[in-house]
């Protein structure tokens, strides 16, 4: 499968637009928690956001990353940075909204994801430098 230069920068510019809008997002989140633990704003409403803003981002970000040219899969993980600053937050903030054992599963559901994608991206960067 062969992708045309224009094909490429549209696909860059949107994996860009997410990764930056995903991480800003993932930030404000983290606000939000901070926020509610001073009382600024009550902490069950800041919780509630963080975890659905959590989840959001991160259907989104895994998505958008299998969406895109199969062959390309393992050039394009920093899509997947927002998936990974919005996770703790958000498993945090279930956490405190009453999540126990499905918690804990779901933290290690997205951690061991997270390995897969950095070995993936260490092994193409290892068969590119050879």
């Amino acid at each position: 499968m062969t992708i045309t230069p224009e094909e490429t920068r549209r696909l860059v510019r949107r994996d860009l637009a997410i990764a930056g809008i995903g991480s800003l997002m993932a930030i404000w989140s983290t606000s939000l928690i901070a926020a509610g633990s001073l009382g600024f704003i009550p902490q069950k409403t800041a919780d509630t956001v963080v975890v659905t803003v959590s989840i959001v981002i991160a259907v989104v970000c895994v998505y958008w990353w299998a969406a895109g040219p199969p062959g390309m899969m393992r050039d394009r993980y920093f899509v997947l940075v927002p998936l990974f600053l919005a996770a703790g937050p958000g498993l945090y903030a279930a956490h405190r909204l009453g999540g126990g054992l499905a918690i804990l599963t779901i933290g290690t559901g997205i951690a061991f994801f997270g390995a897969v994608v950095l070995g993936m991206a260490v092994s193409a960067n290892r068969h590119r430098a050879t």
